[in-house]
């Protein structure tokens, strides 16, 4: 007799979701604070990665896309998306919204700033430099990329290797077939490679 095909090991932040889900809709209050701990700070720094560092902003998306989620709860299909999945899938809609409303130029995202309140706090000389001139090398290539990579790809790799979504996860989250996540984002990893592989100059 012939068996299925293993399925992939769900995530433990996957798993966390299934249970946070029964509770959301049981109205368990504490669930609410705990969807808050368990994704706030992640989906926070998507966000500020998507609207040009702005955190402001991105803290609004955050509370936005959160607000949703509790709102529609009872339409969440598990057979569809995983439950990050499609809460991030909400946060990309509000961000759409976002950048059809102020079509601004992007920027380098929060997580390659460093703010100026934060010098203060650096114990020597020495470790301030090495903190200041990692961050500058951050911006400098989050820079490059952008002229080298369209929107939709630099999205794809913020998914992959900063929010640590699978393909078949991204899909579900951008609207598009596993298949095509996979070669959107092996092109971008081409063109990433070939930009930061060139001489500075």
């Amino acid at each position: 007799m012939a068996t299925e095909a293993a399925q992939p090991e769900p995530s433990a932040r996957a798993r966390a979701g299934v249970e946070l889900v029964r509770r959301l809709q049981q109205a368990d209050r504490a669930a609410y604070a705990d969807l808050c701990g368990l994704f706030g700070a992640a989906l926070h720094r998507y966000a500020a990665s998507r609207l040009w560092g702005d955190r402001d902003l991105a803290e609004e998306m955050v509370v936005e896309t959160l607000v949703e989620a509790v709102g529609n709860i009872r339409r969440f299909d598990p057979r569809k998306a995983s439950f990050p999945a499609w809460l991030y899938g909400i946060a990309r809609r509000h961000l759409q919204a976002e950048w059809r409303r102020q079509r601004r130029k992007r920027s380098v995202p929060a997580d390659a700033q460093i703010p100026l309140e934060a010098l203060a706090d650096m114990p020597d000389d020495t470790v301030l430099e090495a903190a200041v001139g990692a961050r500058v090398d951050a911006q400098r290539q989050v820079a490059r990329l952008s002229h080298v990579l369209s929107d939709a790809e630099m999205e794809l790799l913020v998914l992959s290797y900063v929010e640590e979504f699978t393909a078949r996860e991204i899909g579900r989250i951008v609207g598009r077939s596993e298949r095509a996540v996979e070669t959107m984002l092996h092109r971008a990893r081409q063109k990433a490679r070939a930009c930061l592989g060139d001489d500075d100059g």
